[in-house]
């Protein structure tokens, strides 16, 4: 990433402690990651619990909250551990504004509304987006205050999105160095190169919004999913010259950036 953000002690050693992690139990899933099971997944959002990561999202400044959520996005977290780094609560949580991701994992759920309980709030599953995650439409619900952030959440959620989206563009700069035609890297081609820079770029301009001038969250998140969106899909195109694959997780990541659209449109 170009932005530079000053670091600090506390954000290192969750962002260290946090990559242990997921390459002792997470990474090896590859493109699988839609296929792993109930149980790892709840197995897995305990040790996030117990790593502390939900409470250093709670307790920490905003700019480090989204920077962690960031790397969230960037390896594609499963759903459940998404929305609850989100809104930075220790039990299982999900939220949306007319449709929620994995309510049949949750506790509590958050709307622009309020905040209830799982059993306080009548939903009906359709159909999601992203194979990795549930998703329901919200017929009603018994609302209360709360002190969470609808929008402060939205923020956490675009930062997760450009993750997302950097994790493609990395993706397609190691395509475009090792994949050859007519005897040379296709990143050497002014027409690769100049679509990878301007997608890293555009994917920098959002991050410079959401860290140094947070407002308008809304205006942010909608800004995060067209260049999100755009860089995937250009990853994706770069990455034609072997087909569409399903060995790739660049599928996933579009698809999950899509549900995350669908749960704040």
């Amino acid at each position: 990433m170009l932005l530079d953000v000053e670091s600090n002690e506390d954000l290192e050693l969750i962002k260290n402690s946090l990559n242990e992690l997921l390459i002792r139990e997470w990474s090896s899933f590859g493109a699988k990651k839609h296929e792993v099971s109930r149980e790892k997944v709840l197995d897995l959002f305990n040790k996030f619990k117990e790593l502390g990561v939900f409470q250093f999202i709670k307790e920490t400044s905003l700019t480090n909250a989204l920077i962690i959520n960031e790397l969230l996005g960037e390896n594609l977290l499963p759903g459940i551990i998404a929305t609850t780094a989100m809104l930075g609560v220790e039990s299982p949580a999900t939220l949306g504004a007319n449709y929620v991701p994995e309510a049949d994992k949750a506790e509590i759920i958050l709307s622009p509304k309020g905040i209830a309980y799982k059993d306080e709030v009548e939903l009906i599953e359709v159909d999601s987006p992203d194979p990795s995650i549930k998703m329901f439409k919200i017929i009603n619900g018994n609302w209360k205050a709360s002190d969470l952030d609808f929008n402060k959440a939205m923020l956490m959620a675009s930062a997760q999105i450009i993750g997302h989206g950097v994790a493609c563009m990395k993706e397609a700069i190691e395509y475009a160095k090792t994949r050859t035609t007519f005897g040379k890297p296709i990143g050497s081609y002014q027409a690769i190169k100049h679509r990878i820079v301007d997608d890293v770029i555009s994917l920098e301009l959002v991050r410079s919004r959401y860290l140094s001038n947070p407002k308008d969250a809304q205006s942010i998140f909608k800004h995060a999913y067209r260049k999100a969106l755009k860089s995937i899909l250009n990853s994706i195109q770069i990455h034609g010259g072997i087909g569409f694959t399903a060995d790739l997780d660049l599928h996933l990541h579009l698809k999950r950036v899509i549900a995350l659209e669908k749960i704040f449109h």
